[in-house]
């Protein structure tokens, strides 16, 4: 990609993988983020400039519904702290949408139902849903671990949320939210602990790569999928990489970005391709 990135979402949008700010640089006591918006076409095998984000964001969140793609909340370049803004991309323009209920960073956003869930992150990791129709958000019923630099997806309609971490601790659980009755329920346990890491959904399976651990710091290349109820490993991805996301697009899974650095900033960016199986 033009511009080497991690700790940044992608999304599918129109056939192409559209990645949305991210880290690019760091040093002590100084970050470095970008509002730099690209989409890779797997056709032409190609990038393109997308319009930039008003501003630099990095851990932020994005997600498509019906056909609008939205960017939400995140870390400003200048550090750590959760923000709440949401943008819609419209006719080539970033737009103000209605701000997330509290600041939210390194939590994952999910299309669901017609509507865009919020989950995890710095500094509650609560949830909540935008209504688009009515322009609105709600808080609902929290998680019941707390967990930032998280994944979720949403799968056989539900919302999966993934490993992640909070204060030290690496779960390897999973959560599942009950849209009807507004309540959470354990789901399967992961196989390996992960944070900072890439989820999606193809060929009805749940697929998660990458992440990082600590004590001692390390960058994961291992490759997970969920079906039939049970978590299996695939095939490691070629080098380990964390704040990498992952996006499906008709057939194969992508990874575009990430750092091969745990706890810091080394963006080789490069694209991967994961074909389905």
């Amino acid at each position: 990609m033009e511009v080497a990135r991690s700790e940044h979402p992608a999304v599918a949008l129109d056939g192409e993988v559209v990645v949305i700010g991210g880290l690019i640089s760091a040093a002590p006591g100084r970050i470095s983020a970008t509002a730099s918006v690209e989409a890779y076409d797997p056709v032409a095998a190609t990038w393109r400039r997308l319009p930039d984000l008003p501003q630099p964001r990095h851990h932020l969140m994005a997600a498509v519904l019906e056909g609008r793609l939205f960017a939400l909340g995140g870390y400003a370049e200048s550090g750590f702290d959760a923000i709440d803004t949401v943008w819609e991309l419209v006719d080539g323009t970033w737009q103000d949408r209605v701000p997330l209920p509290e600041p939210v960073g390194a939590g994952a956003a999910v299309a669901l139902d017609g509507h865009i869930y919020v989950v995890g992150g710095t500094p509650d990791g609560g949830l909540h849903r935008y209504d688009p129709v009515g322009e609105a958000w709600e808080s609902l019923a929290s998680p019941l671990q707390r967990r930032e630099h998280v994944a979720a997806v949403g799968f056989e309609s539900q919302l999966w949320l993934l490993a992640g971490r909070w204060q030290g601790a690496f779960p390897t659980t999973t959560e599942l939210y009950d849209v009807a009755s507004d309540s959470w329920a354990p789901g399967p346990s992961l196989n390996e602990a992960r944070s900072g890491f890439g989820a999606t959904v193809i060929s009805d399976a749940i697929w998660v790569a990458g992440g990082e651990v600590f004590d001692p710091d390390t960058s994961l290349a291992s490759v997970e999928t969920l079906r039939e109820g049970r978590w299996t490993r695939g095939d490691d991805l070629p080098v380990g990489l964390h704040g990498n996301p992952l996006v499906a697009v008709v057939d194969t899974v992508y990874l575009p970005g990430g750092s091969v650095r745990a706890g810091g900033v080394d963006n080789p960016g490069a694209l991967y391709a994961l074909p389905s199986r």
